[in-house]
């Protein structure tokens, strides 16, 4: 049972442009806590809804947000936006947070138990969801390490190949429930993930930036207004670490560690490594510390993974992509995802 006495969202409808601050932090700092922005619209009987910040150490979607909302310009239709992990991307260093130290995903909440305070948000949004009924949800993250822009949706249909490819041409269609926000996604209210990329790659927060104004202005979003092709990834699932392992970041292998993954590892993302192409390297307990499992649960890490004299290679050909290099983040989510499944280009509908 819930024993808060209070919404933890807070409210900001129709904000001047000129009472936000300019710089990020400063902006964030001024909402104080998860934030529904409310931006009235040219046709107010439609709503499209925007979340960001989900984690707190990805910045691109609420820069592109703060821009947008200090222009002043009006959208297409009224816009429910968003603002979650405020708390976390403040929490000592700047977007540097997931999560707060002990406090869950805020992206693996939209399930129950809402019973600690990243579930209340996760509740209270999905609560707002209903209240608003947007036409289409984005939900605007960075990557955990470098990479180019991408999409992903839990099953293919036409309107959420339109979202994904307002901001790029890659998308990615995962069976993997976890509790994401996108997993509530129904045709009648698509809701798409975009990665724009690294935190730390200026073309993401363009592609956030480009993207975002497409989605805001357009007076179609869910019907197809080009012809581009979209390079499509299948059967998606997740390198995890078993708890107590001890990952490695280095040119050669480290001793003690159970796992050493070299430095420039992040080039895989997004290309198409053939088999027995070298990850890494293992340590005596080899591949016992990886989980790589199906959507149904069933341990698939024999067609992924294999060992050869403590070196980790791939078992067939791959195409990997959110490949971290942050022993945190492989640590409490994963090192990487891929997909068995080679050039397959969709066309919109």
């Amino acid at each position: 049972m819930s024993h808060r006495k209070h919404k933890p969202i807070h409210f900001l409808h129709n904000p001047e442009p000129d009472s936000l601050p300019q710089d990020v932090e400063s902006f964030l700092r001024h909402l104080g806590g998860p934030t529904l922005i409310i931006i009235d619209g040219q046709d107010n009987s439609r709503c499209r809804g925007i979340a960001t910040l989900l984690h707190g150490n990805e910045p691109s979607g609420v820069k592109a947000l703060l821009a947008w909302l200090r222009s002043g310009q009006t959208p297409a239709v009224r816009v429910i936006c968003l603002i979650a992990s405020v708390q976390a991307a403040l929490h000592e260093t700047l977007f540097y947070y997931r999560m707060i130290p002990g406090q869950r995903d805020m992206n693996r909440c939209f399930r129950p138990p809402f019973d600690d305070h990243q579930g209340h948000i996760a509740e209270h949004f999905m609560m707002l969801l209903d209240q608003y009924r947007p036409e289409a949800l984005l939900d605007i993250h960075n990557t955990s390490g470098m990479s180019p822009s991408f999409g992903v949706v839990t099953y293919l249909s036409p309107e959420h190949d339109h979202l994904v490819s307002l901001f790029t041409q890659r998308i990615i269609v995962t069976e993997l429930r976890l509790g994401a926000l996108m997993e509530l996604s129904t045709p009648d209210y698509p809701i798409v993930t975009i990665e724009c990329g690294g935190s730390d790659q200026p073309e993401a927060d363009q592609t956030a930036i480009d993207g975002l104004h497409s989605y805001l202005f357009r007076e179609q979003v869910l019907h197809s207004e080009g012809t581009n092709e979209l390079d499509l990834y299948r059967h998606a699932v997740r390198f995890e670490l078993v708890d107590d392992c001890h990952i490695a970041f280095a040119d050669q292998p480290v001793a003690g560690a159970d796992l050493t993954v070299p430095f420039d590892v992040e080039k895989f993302n997004f290309g198409v490594i053939p088999a027995l192409t070298r990850l890494g390297w293992l340590g005596p307990r080899g591949l016992s510390i990886f989980r790589v499992c199906s959507a149904g649960g069933e341990n698939v890490l024999p067609h992924f993974l294999l060992a050869r004299s403590s070196g980790l290679y791939s078992a067939q050909r791959l195409k990997l992509f959110m490949v971290t290099t942050n022993p945190a983040i492989a640590l409490s989510d994963c090192l990487l995802y891929a997909c068995a499944e080679t050039e397959h280009i969709r066309p919109p509908a």
